[in-house]
């Protein structure tokens, strides 16, 4: 006669024991979430590094080798959703940049996590300590949103909009002749008020154009720098050139 043993269930994902690195975060007994402190880039409001409450461990390999352990997830400053997953001999360094970076690390400790984790693409870690976390769908993200808590979904929203004010001031200061536009140097970095390259027709060239407003699906309103009479238009990124970082605009 076989006996089952049923794991406990409600047990905690704790960073500073589980990855072996110190961790200043105080631990939390039976809360449904971990909370560790969290360092903006942007210098701006502390955000809350969220480790999800797990329920069912489950370790099915992916295609590409190993298994997903935890996940970085977050949005940028344009608001644009990111996600990825790590390894578990990768989960110290996945906790260091998502506390760089602003994202919250989740632990695929579940069956349903397992299997958004299976649709993400995998991340990759930096030396700088960063990791490079690419763009999911907003419907995936906000699958993954409700693992976050309230503080950490709060202070995301508060960077995000602090972030898009401040895109919105320069671009009014650009327009009034104030300060040149921005040149972006990575298509992910666009935001209102930069200057770019988008053509007319194909036959004609390539002209520089000012960003006025960001649309969903990495669409941008334009408008040409040197014929502002003419009508607004709208490009994808794809259909977008960027300026050399050394170029002066006449």
């Amino acid at each position: 006669m076989k006996t089952t043993i049923e794991r406990p269930r409600g047990a905690l994902i704790r960073l500073g024991a589980a990855m072996h690195m110190p961790s200043t975060a105080p631990v939390v007994q039976n809360s449904k979430n971990v909370s560790l402190p969290h360092v903006s880039i942007l210098n701006g409001p502390r955000q809350t590094l969220v480790v999800a409450q797990p329920r069912a461990k489950s370790t099915a390999p992916t295609k590409t080798g190993g298994a997903p352990h935890v996940l970085l997830v977050g949005l940028d400053d344009q608001g644009k959703p990111h996600a990825s997953w790590f390894e578990e001999n990768q989960a110290d360094a996945a906790a260091v940049a998502a506390d760089i970076m602003g994202m919250a690390l989740i632990g695929v400790a579940s069956d349903e996590l397992a299997a958004i984790a299976s649709k993400l693409p995998r991340g990759k870690l930096f030396e700088s300590g960063k990791a490079f976390v690419p763009f999911v769908k907003r419907t995936v993200y906000d699958q993954l949103a409700t693992y976050f808590d309230e503080e950490f979904a709060a202070s995301t929203a508060a960077r995000v909009e602090a972030a898009q004010a401040a895109a919105a001031e320069g671009y009014a200061k650009a327009s009034k002749g104030e300060v040149p536009p921005r040149q972006p140097e990575d298509w992910s970095k666009i935001v209102v008020g930069d200057l770019v390259l988008a053509e007319d027709a194909p036959s004609e060239g390539w002209f520089e154009a000012e960003v006025i407003e960001q649309a969903a699906n990495e669409q941008f309103r334009l408008k040409w720098r040197d014929w502002p009479d003419l009508p607004n238009f709208t490009r994808g990124i794809t259909d977008i050139a960027l300026l050399h970082p050394k170029h002066v605009a006449a």
